[in-house]
């Protein structure tokens, strides 16, 4: 039987049994009404967020919930069962939800562009808000991940048995949700567990590295998003593939490694639903039953515009707690919320915007069985659940006026995998500053002071996609980038381990203009610049697909280069390589890079040699190419970082690589 605290209510001790905080709601006292919402809040949120794949819509599904306990709690025959009769509740209304959005005709005009920026948000995806607020990582964040990949029945009994073994509910309250007899949902939780093992090896084999290339062959023609299907297809390949199928022997049951879990905390705008009932007037009053529907509806969907412009116009997060406040005193009258909103509750608003802040800034994938990822042997970060791009924009629209650098643009490949990368065995060398972690600003600051001590204008972010480790350290480097004076755009990654269609590559450049779109962003001739990895295979029809996918977003696309590029019919606006030596593309790249020495391997395949990179640089600064680029500034892996090194370190404090290019770039200014 649960017991509710309510300081100030339940008594000296602080607890009452909950069979007596639902008579006293059923009776009309408003504060035990207030409490039962207060305590049962986050675990309906819980409940319906893991259950919907539509992360937009979980705060109507759970304002539906909680309106109708406050409308319905008087009719609950037996006090004791209260919670088993709202967890019903709350599964009711997501089966109620599936129904209606599998039968509702596309949404279109303003309505639907803004609820297709709603799901576009990375940060609203309810799997990678538990892994980020619950620190999740290695098998735990793995479980978590396989839980996309399950479909929507599977998702709404994993939502439930999430808590079950984490002891927030019972089996008799799992069953009775999902109207079951006993040994019925026992069937059905076995069933399930199965298949979410099936998808956790999914999730092992796609994190792979090096991953398994039949496997590459298998993924050919998906678009990365979790599907019953390709959980199919991806599991048939796992169970016949010696090297994908097999189970690691520290694998830990799903069911122990989610037994300590904490709830994820509610988010800020559901917290006017905690009004409801003072603006009701009582549990079982029509009128202000009524009143408590009308003004949490309006007060949510208020909150969400307000969240929407925070987004779209750049107002903070603190920004957006007045404004959601000022909506509560409008909407409910209920001046008492405000004052607690802004005076005692503002450590509480506080500490959700540094969560924001920290979701957009930082939070890695760190795994540290993992191997550094490889340019021959790339990672492909494990696949989110529909990692769709934003809504897109009128062609008519006026975008902010940026800044354009003048050609040569002078740039490094950098990549923002540390400090998990720095895993025993990760590099042939030692960086000066040692295992540095890259969400540290004064890091980000130190190795921007450094690029621009060697004449570099720009850094090339390595990007696998909305809402991967790399995109949410960009904020970051793109705040940074601002105060220092450089410029930043990223690597798109993806197309050397697929073929994207125009689609998918224009959903992404759409989500990037939410950086693009920034000063600090990289353009040139006006539009924002963005280079893109290749595989071996590459032929004509990556042109195509990238100038059919750029014909609406104006990017100032940069290739990389293959056999016969020059004979394409579709051009992009440059071309560049990506090599462990000196290059020179005439009319379009010169690039250099000190070596090559792959972390797994015994010697270097392309040993280090200063004088010849002196060299090589004195002929790329003169070569006069519009992209004049080194490979890499700090790819550690694979050997070939010019970031300082205790194996070539100056009495500059920036290493003898850079001091090289420092002097050649100055002796050849742009």
């Amino acid at each position: 039987m649960t017991e509710i605290s309510h300081p100030g209510y339940d008594g000296h001790d602080g607890r009452r049994d909950q069979a007596v905080v639902v008579r006293a709601a059923q009776a009309g006292d408003q504060r035990a009404l207030d409490a039962l919402v207060a305590e049962y809040l986050p675990l309906i949120y819980n409940i319906v967020g893991r259950a919907l794949d539509a992360p937009a819509d979980t705060d109507d599904v759970v304002q539906e919930v909680m309106l109708q306990m406050i409308r319905d709690v008087r009719t609950v025959r037996d006090p004791e069962a209260f919670r088993s009769w709202l967890v019903a509740i709350a599964m009711r209304q997501v089966r109620r939800h599936w129904r209606v959005r599998r039968g509702a005709p596309a949404t279109g005009g303003i309505e639907g562009l803004e609820e297709t920026a709603l799901l576009a948000d990375p940060g609203a995806d309810f799997v990678d808000l538990t892994i980020t607020v619950l620190c999740l990582s290695g098998q735990r964040q793995e479980a978590a991940e396989a839980t996309r990949w399950l479909d929507a029945d599977d998702r709404q009994l994993v939502s439930l048995w999430w808590l079950e073994v984490a002891g927030r509910l019972t089996r008799a309250e799992l069953a009775a949700a999902m109207e079951l007899p006993m040994p019925q949902a026992a069937v059905r939780v076995q069933r399930m567990k199965a298949r979410l093992e099936v998808a956790r090896a999914v999730v092992r084999a796609l994190g792979a590295l090096p991953r398994c290339p039949d496997l590459n062959t298998a993924l050919h023609g998906w678009d990365g998003r979790p599907t019953g299907l390709w959980r199919k297809r991806i599991a048939r390949h796992v169970r016949t593939c010696e090297g994908c199928g097999g189970v690691p022997e520290d694998t830990v049951p799903a069911e122990r490694l989610l037994a300590d879990l904490a709830l994820l905390p509610v988010p800020p705008l559901l917290l006017g639903l905690l009004t409801a009932g003072a603006a009701g007037g009582g549990a079982g009053s029509t009128a202000g039953n009524d009143l408590a529907t009308a003004s949490v509806r309006h007060t949510v969907r208020a909150g969400r515009a307000a969240s929407r412009a925070a987004r779209v116009g750049g107002i903070s997060v603190g920004k957006t707690a007045v404004l959601l406040s000022a909506v509560l005193v409008l909407v409910t009258g209920t001046a008492a919320y405000t004052l607690g909103l802004l005076g005692q509750d503002r450590r509480t608003a506080r500490t959700v915007s540094a969560a924001a802040s920290a979701r957009a800034t930082s939070h890695p994938e760190p795994s540290a069985t993992r191997s550094t990822p490889t340019r021959s042997a790339r990672p492909k970060p494990t696949p989110k659940a529909s990692p769709k791009a934003a809504a897109p924009k009128p062609a008519t629209e006026k975008r902010t006026a940026v800044t354009s650098t003048k050609l040569p643009v002078r740039a490094a490949f950098y990549y923002p995998w540390y400090s998990e990368n720095f895993t025993p065995g990760g590099s042939k060398y030692t960086p000066s500053a040692g295992k540095y972690d890259v969400d540290d600003p004064a890091t980000v600051e130190r190795q921007i002071k450094d690029m621009r001590y060697g004449g570099l204008q720009a850094g090339i972010s390595s990007w696998w996609g909305a809402g991967k480790r790399e995109d949410k350290r960009l904020p970051l480097l793109m705040s940074e980038g601002a105060r220092l004076g450089f410029s930043w755009t990223v690597y798109y990654e993806n197309e050397a381990y697929g073929d994207p269609s125009s689609t998918t590559i224009r959903k992404d450049l759409e989500y990037l203009r939410k950086y693009s779109d920034q000063n600090t962003w990289l353009h040139v001739d006006g539009k924002p610049v963005i280079f893109v990895y290749g595989g071996g295979g590459d032929g004509c029809a990556v042109a195509t697909r990238w100038a059919q996918a750029n014909k609406t977003e104006g990017y100032y696309v940069v290739l990389k280069v293959f056999g016969g590029y020059k004979g394409c019919a579709d051009q992009p606006q440059g071309w560049h390589q990506y090599a462990s030596g000196l290059d020179i593309q005439k009319g379009y790249s010169a690039i250099l890079s000190p070596g090559f020495w792959k972390n797994t391997d015994d010697k270097p395949t392309v040993p280090r040699d200063l004088d010849k990179f002196r060299r090589d640089a004195a002929t790329v600064a003169d070569s006069g190419e519009p992209f004049q680029l080194v490979v890499t500034y700090n790819e550690w892996g694979e050997g070939t970082a010019v970031e300082s090194s205790t194996d070539w370190p100056s009495s500059s404090g920036h290493g003898a690589y850079m001091d090289i290019l420092h002097k050649a770039f100055a002796a050849h200014p742009r």
